[in-house]
């Protein structure tokens, strides 16, 4: 890894885990980095128990049906883990990590994330604030699918990512069947309902980017 790489990437693991410059040099010592292709099936891998810090790229969880159906799970952005988070082998729910977008990761085995939780109390905290703020997230999304219109989810969701990026810009721009998926609704009506807020100005596409140029005013089309 270039310099500058490995610059960004330790930029990562002090966002993720809270720590100095030394300590996340100690804390990579424990991992192996590596790419995650686009369209990959990251997690679960047989035979491999790990907990996987992303430095780089999107990834989600997903949960396919018998009739092929999808639903997303939630998505894992730099600085967020997947995988066997507290060391524990991966139980059979019938859900995969995927890589969205061509990304990259650290690669912690699950023994050594659990001792590096006993070592630093930091990672343990770190940890302990992913789990926590997932849970959240999922309750967010059950509120939702049962509270909101296909509208008001789309508008909670194109907020929820635009609110990752100090500057409101969902990157890269959301596929839109893709965004469909995770919000329970159709490609046609995320595109009717993008095209609608672009319009009154609240919306601005950009060379690979979607920007919320008014978030209160998405937010107002929520609820």
């Amino acid at each position: 890894m270039n310099r500058n790489g490995q610059g960004a990437t330790l930029a990562v693991v002090r966002q993720a885990f809270g720590c100095g410059d030394d300590l996340a040099v100690t804390i990579l010592t424990h991992a192996r980095e590596g790419k995650l292709p686009r369209g990959a099936v990251l997690w679960p891998i047989p035979g491999r128990e790990e907990t996987t810090l992303l430095t780089g790229g999107l990834v989600q969880e997903v949960a396919y049906g018998r009739d092929g159906g999808m639903l997303v799970l939630h998505q894992v952005g730099p600085g967020e883990f997947y995988g066997s988070l507290v060391g524990t082998a991966p139980t059979d729910t019938g859900a995969q990590v995927e890589a969205v977008v061509d990304s990259q990761g650290a690669h912690f085995a699950a023994n050594a994330i659990v001792r590096l939780m006993e070592s630093y109390a930091f990672v343990g905290v770190a940890m302990t604030r992913q789990l926590a703020a997932r849970i959240d997230a999922m309750r967010v999304r059950m509120v939702e699918s049962a509270m909101l219109t296909a509208t008001g989810r789309i508008c909670a969701e194109l907020l929820r990512r635009a609110r990752r990026s100090p500057d409101m810009t969902i990157r890269p721009l959301p596929v839109w069947s893709e965004l469909a998926v995770s919000v329970q609704s159709t490609r046609e009506t995320v595109s009717r309902t993008v095209s609608q807020l672009e319009k009154r100005g609240v919306l601005r596409r950009e060379p690979g980017g979607l920007v919320v140029v008014a978030p209160h005013r998405l937010e107002e089309q929520v609820y």
